[in-house]
């Protein structure tokens, strides 16, 4: 009797054991299924790329809210992009970390950068109250600066969101100029507090990328609307670059957006994001060798003279690394294309991708 018992109870665990291990399993791949963020944040990155590949790494468009989230997911995707910018936010914000989460995924094994502009103040895409709205004129002391930066950092984490296009660096004490109520409001100060909030970001995992070198001028001309000149000599340019070399010089940024703006003195042609010229100085007189981004194209002081597609080209061979196509990016298809075009004709070097993606591909490294 004893033996059949023992016996009957060796088949009930045979029969039920895989059963309750499968169950385990099967519930275990069901949460990590559910939870999209559980992939490495550093992977392999893509092997011997292709020019499309290495080309799609160099642009970045934008995603507003009134966007399918699947169409930008199928743009990152099928282009290989190298960012998004999150252009607004409405209503509840939670729904972000969706929409990373799922760029993300498809980006895989090589992350993406996603961005928002989130200075404080009048700029800032997600404008609820639980979110440090405190602006740039705000900002006084390192102290503030850097709590002010790290805390965002965390709020950007939580979403997702690794890249914050930000601090503005430009100077301005004309209270009817364009960018007066986004800067900092002592000009010996710029510099510094800049850099304090460079490194308050980056310490707390999301790239700050200042803008806009060289510095808008100190007037109402705004670049969506319109071209602004600055009218300098080349001595002037110097100083009117100051606060640019001294935090660049510093050595803590590792991405830097250019401004739509003409200087004629020294490039009558182009403004500085098309221009080899300026670009070439920001390299070789300053030093900087980190990311240089465009500002968007799509703003006027760029499309009303050049196509999307020609002005990529040009930025490209001036010396920028990363192209911003946020206001429309559904244009991001044929000017990924004109860009690979003008590398097989010759027209742009391929070696100018190659040095933009590994500058790109380092920068993401650090994530």
């Amino acid at each position: 009797m004893k033996k059949i018992l023992l016996l009957l109870l060796a088949v009930v665990v045979a029969i039920i054991l895989p059963v309750i291990i499968l169950q385990f399993s099967n519930d275990s791949f069901v949460e990590n299924i559910a939870d999209t963020s559980i992939l490495p944040k550093k992977e392999i990155f893509t092997p011997s790329p292709s020019l499309e590949e290495k080309v799609g790494q160099l642009f970045i468009i934008g995603h507003w809210s009134d966007t399918i989230t699947s169409d930008t997911t199928k743009l990152v995707d099928d282009l290989h992009l190298g960012g998004v910018i999150i252009m607004d936010v409405v209503g509840d914000t939670r729904k972000v970390k969706g929409w990373t989460n799922e760029w993300q995924n498809v980006a895989y094994p090589t992350p993406l950068l996603i961005g928002i502009d989130q200075e404080g103040g009048i700029v800032s895409r997600l404008k609820e109250s639980s979110f440090i709205q405190l602006a740039q004129p705000e900002i006084t002391t390192l102290d503030i600066a850097y709590e002010t930066a790290s805390k965002r950092a965390k709020e950007l984490s939580e979403l997702g969101i690794n890249n914050n296009f930000a601090p503005v660096v430009d100077q301005s004490i004309n209270p009817d100029a364009f960018m007066y109520e986004r800067v900092f409001r002592d000009p010996v100060m710029i510099s510094s507090l800049a850099d304090t909030m460079v490194r308050g970001y980056q310490n707390g995992g999301v790239v700050s990328t200042p803008k806009h070198y060289p510095g808008h001028p100190d007037t109402a001309d705004d670049s969506h609307i319109t071209l602004p000149i600055l009218n300098l000599s080349e001595e002037e340019y110097r100083g009117h670059t100051e606060q640019f070399s001294e935090l660049l010089k510093a050595g803590n940024t590792q991405m830097l957006m250019t401004a739509h703006v003409q200087v004629p003195t020294i490039d009558s042609v182009y403004p500085t994001t098309l221009s080899n010229i300026l670009i070439t100085d920001l390299r070789t007189r300053i030093g900087y060798d980190g990311v240089i981004v465009t500002d968007d194209l799509a703003m006027q002081a760029i499309s009303d003279r050049w196509s999307y597609e020609d002005a990529a080209v040009l930025s490209l061979q001036a010396g920028a690394d990363m192209i911003m196509l946020a206001a429309e990016p559904e244009y991001a298809s044929s000017t990924i294309q004109a860009v690979i075009t003008a590398v097989e004709s010759g027209e742009l070097a391929e070696e100018r991708i190659n040095e933009a993606y590994e500058r790109v591909i380092l920068l993401k490294e650090r994530l």
